[in-house]
């Protein structure tokens, strides 16, 4: 288990999220898994820290995750 996958189970595994999200923190062990996932919330989350640790700005990754968004929730 790589550190990002790490970060982000801790992230998913949030009450709040979960509720919103209406998903099971179980079923997700791999945040590259969790790039194309249909939960919205799931992709979003794994998105944001998948650019983040990879080096991208602030804008990049705001960019990113406004377009993934835009094009899947509006």
């Amino acid at each position: 288990m790589t550190n990002g996958d790490k970060i982000f189970k801790a992230v998913i595994e949030d009450s709040a999220l979960i509720s919103y999200g209406g998903y099971n923190p179980d079923d997700y062990d791999s945040l590259q898994n969790a790039l194309d996932d249909e939960n919205v919330v799931i992709s979003t989350v794994a998105k944001i820290i998948y650019y983040q640790l990879r080096g991208h700005s602030e804008r990049e990754i705001y960019n990113e995750v406004t377009n993934f968004l835009k094009n899947n929730v509006l």
